[in-house]
């Protein structure tokens, strides 16, 4: 648990980790560079229980050279991630540990979530509340993998990532985008195999001052230029490029950022009788009764923002034979 000026949270984050029904763990606390009362909570912890590490992170470092720092001082073969500002169910840990010992070809495993305001506690604002949903839905390991660019699909406190792991794809890396999504994306692209237990086992807050509202790196258009490196590294989308269902915002913003990265765009497809018929940067808009035409020629990428939109899609690519995960991606 890396954690910076987190006094008023971080009681109850260290507390929910010490309350585990799973006895056998350490619980590594690196203070990064805080100036509140941070690391002197997370020295009085440690006073009081054998099972928890303290350390300072390491002079002028980055917050994920501080979380590569906490994995590093750790002693074992499994990996829990926790933030300073959540709190863990007491089952957790001994759900997770059956999890991967039931589950040997999963690298990591994560956990469902209940996301709440910091402020009063209540449910989240509509926004996050669909995210809610939406995550808790993405259970199975070809769930997270096919759906992997529509958003991060584990929810980073409640990772639990076998040591080889980490230390095979050197941790977190330290890019202009989301560490956390970072690695998964960088796992599942190895071929790695995540999944989830499909137990709501972490309470997960939003505040103003998180980190996800605070730091350029958690921005949507961060997100998406992480989505749309990953895709662009994608075999088939090297070599027959891609058509975009959706001329929309998100369409045209994945279209732009794949196209940096030297990615051709075949047609975009839309429903909208307004749109069919223009260019969006010299690639033309059509209907998506032109979608039969594609297949096999080119990989489809659902790009809308809400569920029903991504599903209308996925009614109309399926009867196709586009197979989700391998020529046919939603993303947002």
């Amino acid at each position: 648990m890396p954690a910076r000026n987190a006094e008023a949270t971080i009681g109850m984050a260290i507390q929910s980790c010490l309350s585990q029904t799973l006895p056998n763990f350490e619980l590594i606390l690196v203070d990064h560079s805080s100036t509140d009362g941070t690391y002197s909570l997370m020295k009085k912890f440690a006073r009081q229980d054998s099972r928890v590490q303290v350390v300072k992170a390491r002079s002028g470092s980055s917050f994920i050279s501080a979380a590569n720092q906490a994995w590093h001082e750790a002693q074992g073969e499994l990996i829990a991630r926790m933030d300073s500002d959540d709190f863990a169910y007491s089952a957790k840990l001994q759900h997770q540990v059956r999890f991967l010992a039931e589950n040997p070809d999963l690298g990591a495993c994560a956990t469902q979530v209940r996301i709440r305001k910091r402020a009063g506690g209540g449910p989240p604002d509509k926004g996050y509340a669909d995210y809610e949903t939406w995550i808790n839905s993405v259970v199975s390991p070809a769930d997270i993998a096919n759906q992997r660019f529509i958003d991060s699909p584990i929810p980073n406190p409640t990772a639990l990532i076998r040591r080889s792991v980490l230390e095979k794809f050197d941790g977190y890396a330290d890019r202009v985008w989301a560490e956390d999504y970072d690695l998964w994306l960088r796992l599942m692209e190895a071929g790695v195999v995540i999944g989830k237990v499909e137990r709501v086992l972490l309470d997960w807050y939003d505040s103003d001052s998180r980190a996800t509202r605070q730091q350029s790196r958690y921005s949507l258009e961060n997100f998406q230029l992480a989505k749309a490196h990953y895709l662009a590294r994608l075999d088939p989308v090297i070599e027959k490029g891609v058509a975009i269902c959706g001329a929309g915002p998100i369409g045209k913003r994945i279209a732009k950022m794949l196209k940096a990265e030297g990615i051709f765009i075949e047609v975009f497809f839309e429903v909208n009788e307004k749109q069919i018929g223009n260019q969006i940067g010299g690639v033309p808009v059509i209907g998506s009764e032109g979608m039969a035409e594609m297949k096999n020629r080119v990989i489809l990428l659902g790009a809308v923002g809400s569920p029903g939109g991504r599903q209308r899609i996925r009614d109309l690519a399926l009867p196709l034979g586009f197979i989700e995960g391998e020529d046919f991606f939603c993303v947002a």
